[in-house]
């Protein structure tokens, strides 16, 4: 069984396209990829739900290109709190819900490794893009979100 379809059974609020399931693209660390659409603008996105997966996220890697994220699927629907440990670059915070955005925290420097930035209110989903991604195509609060 793909692992994105025993994330979807666990957590039952996703709707993955089925075609997605059948066909499960990783990237070179070993995540499942999906697209995320933010209104009209879409984003290539690996997946991480395991708590290892979560706790490392984009760290120690170089950078992230355009057009790519990396979006978390949180246990609960909670206040979530992200820090740039062992980031390497700057990053734009999505905050979402099942079907819309709710927060961004822009161009979140990485030279702080202490930094920690929370979502606006609870929240089990959070798309880290490239920084200034969301002033670049207009990303908003509101914005309706699929994938």
């Amino acid at each position: 069984m793909s692992r994105i379809l025993l994330v979807l059974l666990m957590l039952g609020s996703l709707s993955f396209p089925p075609a997605a399931l059948a066909r499960e693209e990783l990237s070179p660390a070993g995540n499942p990829i999906t697209w995320v659409k933010l209104g009209q603008v879409k984003v290539k996105t690996e997946v991480v739900f395991s708590p290892e997966k979560l706790y490392l996220g984009l760290g120690q890697r170089q950078g992230l290109a355009e057009g790519q994220g990396m979006l978390f699927i949180m246990p609960t629907l909670v206040i979530q709190e992200f820090c740039m440990r062992d980031m390497r670059f700057p990053i734009d915070f999505i905050w979402l819900v099942p079907g819309r955005v709710v927060g961004i925290t822009k161009n979140a420097p990485f030279e702080d490794q202490r930094a920690c930035y929370a979502s606006p209110g609870p929240v089990n989903y959070v798309l880290e893009v490239p920084a200034s991604f969301c002033e670049r195509h207009g990303i908003k609060v509101g914005d309706p979100v699929s994938w």
